[in-house]
């Protein structure tokens, strides 16, 4: 017959075997360590029956005696409690075999149940190594980590975008302007294939007429002929949009980010080349209005603010390469600068060489059309070599430009 106990912990009733008699077992509600009676004892003293009662006295608690074997504390009576009233035992129903686990397996542990699971307001508070059990659902903070709508975290360059793009979109226009620009190597060699093709250039009164400024009758007007409406045509057109765009592109290109140390340098080269510009412009007209010292002020704006610009603008190249990390735009770069430097000599100290030891190589005086056509393309040639590793310099860049804003809008490292 199973063995009724009570808890002294929690003061739950709860049945144990009868081959537990002697031993400890754990209280199913408390997990408190519960001894089991024998049938001596329980005859003896009798086992609990019921639940002790909540208004009972807490036994009286006695003081442990001092260590020292010189003093001790005479013995204090504890104070008698008033009388309680012994409530009237509850009559307990017999034990059936499935209510203490006799017909499970003996590899299944022993669950002993004796009522229902109280609901959880009414549960204890547990122990302080067990966490609470509660029927509610967990609440879990938010993580403050993200932004709301999932959105990534801001990368820390990303202020500098705005600047890259517009880096980005004025070396554009410059690449624009040095496609029209190149095209003033190819007038010489397309007039001189017209002329062995067709005939001469035609060298009549020019067809533009002004009254009273151009080719008209009257004082102070100036007077042009075909050929040079051709050349205005021919040069002057390209000059004059290519020179816009370079100097619209490397303003905007001015609007880099201040770190990279390309913005100032952008910028200047910007107005230098407009002033540059100006020159190139004013140059033919005062030679035709007879206008020699503004003339010459005209060349040495065009010398001096070219020069300075392109010198500025290719450090702007490359201070931009280098502050988005691209050394192979660094490089093109590097490359054209040495490439501009040969070419300076070429155009210079060489072609004077050239033309003052070219009889040795056979070259004749006067020239003929053939060695004239040979040398007019070899020029060709060189100034295509020369732009077109000026566009590749700049073409360079803008790839990087470009690499480091997807990288950053990505949120990858730099690569």
């Amino acid at each position: 017959m199973p063995i009724t106990l009570g808890c002294p912990s929690c003061g739950k009733r709860f049945r144990a075997r009868d081959e537990s008699a002697g031993k400890r077992v754990k209280c199913p509600f408390c997990q408190a360590a519960v001894p089991v009676p024998t049938a001596e004892e329980s005859a003896a003293a009798g086992a609990p029956t019921e639940s002790l009662s909540a208004s009972a006295p807490p036994p009286p608690i006695r003081k442990p005696a001092p260590s020292s074997p010189d003093f001790a504390l005479p013995p204090v009576d504890p104070p008698t409690p008033p009388p309680v009233p012994k409530p009237k035992p509850v009559p307990v129903a017999p034990a059936q075999a499935a209510d203490w686990g006799a017909d499970r397996t003996a590899s299944q542990p022993l669950l002993l149940e004796v009522e229902a699971s109280p609901p959880a307001k009414d549960r204890e508070r547990p122990w302080p190594h067990r966490p609470a059990v509660t029927d509610e659902p967990t609440y879990t903070p938010p993580d403050r980590t993200e932004k709301k709508g999932g959105k990534k975290p801001r990368p820390a360059d990303a202020e500098s975008v705005p600047g890259w793009r517009a880096a980005y979109r004025g070396l554009r226009w410059v690449t624009f302007g040095l496609c029209f620009l190149a095209l003033i190597g190819m007038v010489p060699f397309g007039k001189l294939v017209y002329e062995r093709a067709v005939g001469e250039l035609p060298n009549g009164p020019g067809w533009l007429k002004i009254d009273g400024y151009l080719n008209t009758e009257g004082v102070d007007v100036i007077h042009t002929t075909q050929r040079e409406d051709i050349d205005v045509l021919a040069y002057g057109l390209p000059v004059l949009l290519g020179g816009f765009l370079m100097v619209f592109g490397r303003l905007i290109a001015g609007g880099a980010p201040g770190g990279s140390g390309a913005k100032g340098l952008f910028f200047f080269s910007g107005l230098f080349t407009l002033m540059a510009l100006v020159g190139a412009l004013s140059i033919p007209v005062c030679e035709k209005v007879h206008f020699y010292d503004a003339g010459r002020y005209a060349t040495t704006a065009l010398v001096v603010g070219g020069a300075l610009a392109e010198f500025w603008f290719l450090m702007a190249l490359g201070n931009a390469a280098g502050a988005v990390r691209k050394p192979a735009a660094a490089r093109a770069v590097g490359r054209f600068a040495l490439l501009v430097g040969l070419a300076y000599l070429v155009a210079t100290v060489g072609w004077e060489q050239y033309v003052k030891h070219g009889s040795d190589l056979g070259r004749p005086k006067p020239l003929d059309a053939d060695w004239k056509f040979m040398e007019e393309a070899a020029k060709m040639l060189g100034w295509l070599l020369v732009f077109g590793c000026y566009a590749r310099a700049v073409g360079a860049v803008r790839g990087g430009i470009r690499t480091h804003i997807e990288d950053v809008e990505d949120s990858k490292p730099v690569r």
